[in-house]
């Protein structure tokens, strides 16, 4: 099966090492706690999780807008 846009765009990532950006956001501070400790549960860093959690995030925007019918 063909791989999708996001999931051709994630094997270049994981192929070559961009320069990395700063994304400076606020959140709840409860949030933050909830991410921490799963983080840690996972022996995972928060960056590790915020890149898969937004990879993952635009993987099922992009297959909700290919399920929409087109005239």
């Amino acid at each position: 099966m063909a791989d999708t846009k996001i999931e051709k765009m994630e094997k270049n990532r994981l192929q070559r090492k961009p320069e990395p950006k700063c994304l400076n956001i606020m959140l709840p501070e409860e949030l933050i706690k909830r991410v921490d400790t799963l983080c840690a549960e996972k022996e995972m860093t928060i960056q590790d999780f915020v890149t898969d959690a937004i990879i993952e995030k635009l993987q099922l925007t992009y297959k909700e807008r290919r399920k929409k019918t087109r005239l």
